[in-house]
């Protein structure tokens, strides 16, 4: 068996697949990862299983076949972040992708990202271009997309590894699938430029989003806020908050985001009556969401960020 050094001297790029659960889906993304227009002999895919209920041994098993650099890491369950971290620490690759496990990637997704960071040694990361999943009625399905680049999603995204160990990793304080990875890359944009690659094509599936789903988002705006008083931006880079980057974070969430789907609502009305008048009610639940994440987004703390991928060396900056 070769060693890490050795090893990691064929393997052009990792590919970091954190998951929990949802086997069928990590089954149809595996799948394509087979397939890919990129030798599977230089690449490694590490599936992190974040503290998984259901047994995804025998998804991973059935294309060690296929994959010959596959392998399945565990870990109890602490949020995607910390999931990718520990797929960062265990991969060898120069360079890194982050592929979410229900995210499809095209034919040439791998090699496209791989290429442009061999063609720019000044790029830190690439992003691929993610598309929805079409779902016919679309108002109330929701997905990330990354059409001109700038979101940073790590649902498809490559870095450099020597900038992700600078950078510390993923900050493991962010406990959900929120704003972690905008965090990450607000932290490698201060090592150089992160490219768009539009030809590098991702599917992300849409998501029926009801009003349990409006109330789990209020939690988000934790999050939201920690980027806004680390960074100076709110969501993303290029959205500067001013001098108040708490008060900007509390008017976003009680007024402009819930304003903002209101009109959509009323503007849908003349489509289709019933849905849009759902769509303005929905508005209106989400200035109540707004209201409740305020104590966190005007008293929590901002924690200190950490260097994740090597423990010993504390904060970082």
């Amino acid at each position: 068996m070769m060693d890490k050094k050795t090893q990691s001297s064929t393997f052009r790029v990792s590919v970091v697949v954190p998951v929990r659960n949802r086997p069928e889906l990590l089954k149809q993304s595996l799948s394509l990862f087979a397939s890919q227009d990129f030798a599977v002999d230089n690449f490694e895919v590490l599936v992190c299983d974040d503290g998984s209920t259901e047994d995804l041994r025998p998804i991973v098993e059935n294309f060690n076949g296929v994959i010959p650099n596959i392998r399945l890491l565990r870990q109890k369950p602490k949020g995607p972040a910390a999931a990718r971290n520990l797929g960062v620490r265990e991969s060898i690759a120069p360079m890194i992708i982050f592929l979410d496990s229900d995210v499809m990637p095209s034919q040439s997704m791998v090699s496209q990202l791989v290429t442009a960071l061999e063609k720019n040694p000044g790029w830190m990361g690439a992003e691929a271009r993610m598309e929805a999943i079409s779902v016919g009625n679309e108002f109330f399905w929701d997905a990330p997309v990354c059409h001109n680049g700038g979101r940073y999603h790590t649902a498809a995204i490559v870095y450099r590894r020597d900038a992700l160990l600078a950078a510390g990793g993923f900050d493991e304080a962010f406990k959900l699938p929120a704003c972690e990875d905008v965090d990450l890359a607000a932290r490698i944009l201060k090592q150089g430029h992160i490219g768009f690659v539009p030809g590098a094509i991702a599917y992300h599936p849409k998501r029926l989003t009801t009003l349990s789903t409006h109330w789990r988002w209020r939690r988000h705006w934790k999050y939201e806020m920690i980027l806004a008083k680390r960074y100076g931006f709110l969501a993303f880079p290029g959205r500067p908050v001013g001098r108040f980057p708490r008060l900007r974070v509390a008017l976003a969430a009680v007024l402009t985001l819930p304003a903002g789907r209101f009109i959509k609502g009323m503007k849908y009305i003349r489509r289709n009556f019933e849905e849009g008048v759902l769509a303005c009610l929905y508005a209106l639940f989400d200035v109540v969401c707004g209201v409740c994440a305020l104590p966190d987004i005007l008293f929590s703390p901002v924690p200190t960020c950490r260097n994740y991928l090597e423990r010993d060396k504390g904060m970082v900056s």
